[in-house]
């Protein structure tokens, strides 16, 4: 069902893939607490809210075949996945492509990465303060990830790169909108996510120790979970 909340969080998605590298340049807060804030609250959303979903979404899995582990096995196979994404740029293979070549390969994974992290966030049956909260560390998430990936190709994110990345933003918004909302196919792709988003906050949003601003980065990991765990116990989320 199409909210206020969920057309104002599309727009923003959109947005942030479209001027993800201006919007930390031009940070009013500096470049380095920008991407600390956003790296804190990405891995206490990782941590107070992906996981323990993965692990609901588990226990609710039944049926004769059940093993218990198949979710998890797919975050591990997200996980592994994009860490072959950036490994691969990284090998002899790669030396012998052109930056375009390597850099289009990245972009369509992430593309495929957008458009199922969208996906998710509006096909969930979430709204108001819930989704708004939600979409806070989704907004942040593609903040780091966009600027990230925009920043080591420049030009190419410019003229293409990031018209691919909103337009996989806006199918999966639409996707998520008219799809479906639960089942095993929803299962399936929050659980290959869930291990793409910890591979990816993990190794490019937690930041390094010269990019980093530590305070903004712990202080807004602990508040965004502290939040988070009152907020679902208040609102029972």
């Amino acid at each position: 069902m199409v909210t206020i909340e969920s057309i104002i969080i599309g727009i923003i998605f959109i947005i942030i893939q479209l001027y993800a590298l201006p919007i930390v340049k031009r940070s009013p807060i500096g470049q380095r607490k920008l991407l600390s804030l956003s790296g804190g609250v990405a891995i206490a959303y990782v941590f107070v809210y992906i996981l323990p979903t993965l692990h609901e979404e588990q226990d609710k899995l039944g049926g004769s075949f059940a093993l218990d582990t198949e979710l998890y096995f797919l975050g591990l196979i997200g996980l592994l996945i994009y860490f072959a994404v950036y490994a691969f740029a990284e090998t002899k293979t790669a030396e012998r492509l052109k930056a375009n070549t390597i850099y289009f390969v990245q972009i369509s994974f992430f593309m495929v990465y957008s458009f199922i992290v969208t996906y998710i966030v509006f096909s969930s049956d979430v709204q108001r303060v819930e989704s708004l909260f939600y979409g806070l560390a989704v907004s942040l998430h593609f903040i780091g990830l966009s600027y990230h990936l925009g920043k080591e190709s420049e030009r190419l994110h410019k003229s293409a790169g990031r018209y691919m990345l909103a337009g996989a933003t806006l199918i999966g918004a639409f996707a998520g909108i008219f799809g479906p909302s639960s089942g095993l196919f929803v299962d399936s792709i929050i659980a290959f996510s869930s291990g793409a988003m910890i591979f990816n906050v993990i190794s490019k949003e937690i930041p390094f120790e010269k990019n980093a601003h530590l305070p903004t980065f712990l202080i807004s990991s602990l508040v965004y979970s502290i939040m988070l765990i009152v907020l679902k116990g208040f609102f029972n989320w």
